[in-house]
Formats: structure tokens, sequence, C-alpha cells
């Protein structure tokens, strides 16, 4: 599960169109090594199969036995996330060039996605970067313009699935020429799976690690070649194609994800407020259209800020009670109360924030949750956090302020807001 200190990302928050035909979609390219987090955890199995005479038989490697299953499992499975890199490194005569994406996708069925991307490229002594979202919902595709923020619809006709979001490269790989060993990955019994994908630059060597246990996907690499122009224009163009290689991490298999929308599509120049839906999860919230929206980074979290220097981070976690739950959290019961008190008790390690208040919060669908109220630099800036835990592991934050004068004024406008929080249907 993800797991990380909501204290931590608040910190980092407040400091403040890629995805290549690797990715199954020569239109979306989307920085920091593929993390490890929420992946499955370890859960070692001895390479046997029982039979019904109880008679243990040794599990087979055979790839046109272990691929069919590996894609089996994963169609059962359903839905999942994914967090992945993609690397391009061109060195020639003329100079050098580089690029790398992050990647952080989710899949909740078949033809129903969404793909986040932050790319930083270099360019001889230029360097740059941006940020994509792209959504498929429905036989529609939704694509945020990384310069304006808007959102361009387009009808969906017969795309492709994607090698690394859906996994694809599971029914692609030429079993013919692929071998499947046992391994271990990250303490667990896996098998791997190496090959090629026949008539795919981007697949010229693939790696598949699937559980020994569940033949679910955990991790998958991709070396091959694009051509320049699926990059956006954050390389130079070039006759040849490029190397390029994808690492891709699977985790979350078989958690209820519904990919939403994007509400700025429906939303009316006009209103007075703008919402707030999560991604992947069912939650909500009414803000004020006042603030503007920063380009999302992630699946789980989205930041505004306003022009009087109010800002607003929203932070979504999908909870390892037993990871997260320790000292003197030890034991008691995951639920909206105890979920708040984390967050207190990362408030009050730092030297930064003074907690003035946390008490009980209603909203107007009936949700409990709390509201802690905390400030910074000798109370000239003033922060107010909403806290809510929903189902068995997902929790959810809302840290809204300002300075002191401004937060004044704002105060009833922050309220509305965390009152409007509800579970989306």
């Amino acid at each position: 599960m993800k797991t990380q200190p909501l204290a931590v990302l608040f910190v980092i928050f407040a400091s403040m169109a890629l995805l290549t035909a690797a990715c199954g979609d020569d239109e979306d390219v989307g920085s920091s090594a593929v993390g490890t987090t929420g992946s499955p955890s370890p859960n070692p199995t001895a390479s046997v199969e029982a039979t019904p005479d109880g008679v243990s038989t040794p599990v087979s490697t055979d790839p046109d036995v272990v691929l069919p299953a590996i894609a089996a499992a994963m169609a059962e499975a359903g839905s999942w996330q994914v967090q992945g890199q993609l690397n391009v490194v061109d060195i020639t005569d003329d100079g050098e060039q580089s690029l790398t994406t992050t990647i952080n996708a989710a899949r909740s069925g078949p033809g129903n996605n969404i793909v986040v991307t932050v790319s930083d490229a270099i360019t001889g002594s230029i360097s740059g970067s941006t940020s994509a979202e792209n959504r498929i919902v429905d036989g529609k595709r939704y694509r945020r313009d990384p310069g304006t923020g808007e959102w361009t619809v387009s009808d969906v006709v017969d795309a492709p699935a994607s090698l690394t979001v859906d996994a694809d490269v599971v029914s692609q790989i030429d079993a013919s020429t692929a071998t499947v060993v046992e391994a271990e990955l990250d303490g667990e019994a896996v098998f791997h799976v190496t090959g090629t994908i026949p008539d795919s630059d981007a697949g010229k060597a693939v790696e598949i690690f699937a559980g020994v246990d569940d033949y679910l996907v955990r991790k998958m690499t991709l070396e091959g070649t694009a051509p320049s122009s699926n990059f956006g224009g954050l390389l130079a163009i070039s006759e040849r194609p490029l190397p390029q290689t994808v690492e891709a991490r699977y985790f979350e298999y078989g958690r209820p994800i519904v990919i939403h929308v994007p509400p700025a599509v429906e939303e009316v120049a006009t209103a007075e407020t703008q919402q707030y839906l999560s991604t992947i999860n069912p939650l909500t919230m009414g803000v004020s259209a006042m603030l503007r929206r920063a380009p999302r980074t992630d699946l789980t979290g989205e930041s505004y800020t306003g022009s009087g220097g109010d800002a607003l981070f929203i932070i979504e976690e999908y909870l390892d009670v037993a990871a997260a739950f320790v000292g003197e959290l030890t034991g008691k019961t995951p639920d909206a109360e105890t979920y708040a008190q984390r967050f207190e008790i990362e408030l009050a390690k730092s030297a930064t924030y003074e907690v003035l208040s946390n008490e009980s919060f209603t909203t107007e669908s009936g949700l409990v949750a709390r509201l802690i109220r905390f400030s910074e630099a000798d109370g000239d800036v003033q922060w107010a956090h909403l806290s809510y835990f929903h189902a068995d592991d997902l929790g959810f934050g809302a840290t809204y302020g300002a300075f002191a004068t401004r937060y004044e004024v704002i105060e009833d406008d922050i309220m509305t807001a965390f009152r409007s929080f509800s579970i989306a249907e």
C-alpha cells in the first residue's frame, strides 16, 4: 500500500504530452527513479503446485503456459496502478540529449485509464520540463494542454491497448522465442520472462516479472527505439530513431478504481466554484473559482493557488496501517479521529508549526471528519486542515491557508469548501 506522512507531503507541496510508443500511445509521453512504494507485499512461495492427489509437482516454466496464465490473471484483476519511468539518452558526434519521464497511471478496466506524466529534457545547453495528463473514459479521450491547462476532448476509435498501462506486452511477446525462469524480486518468488515483441521497435528486449503465487505482473521493462517525433518537441528532431528504456511497477490490483471525466471540462467559466474530483477515488469537494489549479503531477493530490497568496493542497493516500500507525497510534483502529491524530503528530514533530485545535467537523452530506487548525511563523500564516478516513485504508487531507490578514477574509470560503466535501456517487 502507498503510505507517506501527510505532513511531509504537505511541506513538499507547500514549497512549491508525453507517452511513447513503448507506452502504447504515440501521442502522449509522460523525475526520479521508479519507486517500489505500493508494490505487492512480499509473499515467497515454493515453486510447486499441488495436484488433486496431494502430490506436488514443479511449477511450469514453459512460456506457452506461463504467458497465457499471466494474461488471464491480469484480465481477472481488471484494475491496477502503475508507476514507471521512461529514459532516452542520445549521444552523437553533434552532442548529447536526454529525456526522463515519470509515469503515474491507473487502469479501471479495458479502455479506461488515466496517465499523468512529468518530463525533464536536456538538449545541449538547453533544458526544459513539462507535465501532461491524459484520460480515456467511455470512448472519449481527455487531454490537458500543459501550457494553458485547458482540456480537449476527442473520440477514441479502435485505440490499441497500451503496452505498459494495460500491460499488453504480456499478450504481444513472442512465446516461441521467450524464456521463463524462476527468480526473486523484492523478496518474492517470481517468474522472470524475457523475450521480444515482433515488429515493435519499442519492444526489442522485454522483461516481465510476475508472481509465482498469482501470476500478476510486478515489474516490466522494455528496451527499444522510438522516432524523435514521439517526444512532443522536447528533443531535437532526428532522422534516426532514438534509444529508449521503460521500467514500470504494478500494484493495487483489484482495487475499485473509477476514472472520472475531468470536472474542468464541464465547468462554467462564470461559476463561483470549481470542483475537486479525485482522479481514481470517490472523493469530491467544491473549491473557490478564484483559486488557480496547478498542473497535476500525481494521481493522488492536487494543489491550487490564489491571487492573495492563499493556497490549497489536497492529498489522498492508501494507508498501510501496520506501517503508518506506530508509536502512540500502535493498535488503534483507523478512523477519522485517529487518522487526524496522525497528521497532528507529524505537525508536532516539526518546529515550524503550532497546532491550535483538533475538533470534529461534519460536512453537509453528513460525513464526520476532523478539522485541525495550525499556524506557522509565530501566527503570521494560518492553516485549516480537513482530515477524513474513507473505507478501510483511504485517507484524505485538504490543507487551506494564507497569511493571517488574508486568512481572515477567506475563512468563510474555506469552511464552505470543507463542508462541501462528499463521497461521489
